[in-house]
């Protein structure tokens, strides 16, 4: 009995440590113009610790660029067609802040060259 319980424990703990708050995006279905643009970050040193997200915001995918060495935490938004988003209004960016779901990790820079 000690032993099934034990086992189970362990079986529980192994599942619960290998979940991730944040989902990883399959490569397939990365928009084209998105990896060219990780293509090109991953070269460059200055972009060490960068993360990609992709959220879905109204109807519609964003990706957003989190650039470490940015002193704009939300610079780099861009629809799913690779179009750059252009906060007009501070009503416009907290729409976005409070109103963006679904949290998917695309990309995230590791490993220093």
């Amino acid at each position: 009995m000690n032993r099934i319980v034990f086992i189970s424990s362990l079986l529980i703990l192994i599942v619960y440590g290998c979940h991730k708050e944040t989902s990883v995006e399959p490569s397939n279905n990365i928009p084209v113009w998105l990896k060219v643009k990780i293509d090109s970050m991953s070269t460059i040193q200055d972009y060490y610790g960068t993360k990609v997200y992709r959220y879905k915001w109204h109807i519609e995918y964003v990706y957003h660029i989190m650039i470490p060495i940015s002193s704009c935490a939300y610079c780099e938004v861009y629809n799913y067609n690779g179009t750059k988003i252009q906060f007009e209004n501070d009503t416009q960016f907290q729409d976005f802040l409070n109103n963006k779901t679904d949290q998917v990790l695309i990309w995230e820079w590791t490993k220093k060259l």
